[in-house]
């Protein structure tokens, strides 16, 4: 008579291994952390301020303190493809899509804050200059969603 080979546990074990670690993954990203949303909107120019916003192509999209503060909390920079008409540009801000000023940390935004979009004429940041336009949303709350910040003031 011959033996025969004892069958191998291996392939069972390996296959629970591999079941474990695929529900690991699965439950790490239901239950993750998520960043946080600080706002999500859209830019909207103002009709008599289109024909002044041909070929700016950088748009800032500025947290400030409520109030009128004008130290940022953190900004965004998005390149613009097309002159802006109308409704442009939607936006979300987190701490991954917003470059956050020194000091600032997702626990410390603020629950009320300003928007301030900026069509910059020379794209370089940096304090408001002559040639781009602004507009701004006020208090607007941690996490809000889907609103908008008009642009409607041409700097001089």
């Amino acid at each position: 008579m011959t033996k025969m080979p004892k069958k191998s546990k291996m392939p069972f074990v390996v296959a629970g291994a591999v079941a474990v670690l695929i529900m690991a993954i699965s439950a790490a990203f239901m239950t993750g952390t998520r960043s946080p949303l600080y706002a999500s909107g859209s830019v909207t120019i103002a009709p008599d301020l289109e024909a002044s916003a041909r070929g700016i192509r950088t748009l800032y999209v500025v947290a400030l303190p409520a109030g009128g503060g004008r130290m940022p909390l953190g900004a965004a920079r998005f390149s613009i493809s097309a002159d802006p008409q109308g409704k442009f540009h939607d936006f979300i801000l987190t701490p991954e899509t917003m470059t956050m000023m020194p000091g600032a940390a997702a626990s410390g935004m603020p629950e009320t804050f300003t928007i301030k979009a900026r069509l910059d004429s020379d794209g370089a940041g940096g304090m408001d200059q002559p040639g781009d336009l602004t507009g701004e949303a006020t208090e607007v709350h941690l996490g809000s969603k889907g609103f908008n910040v008009t642009i409607n003031r041409a700097v001089k």
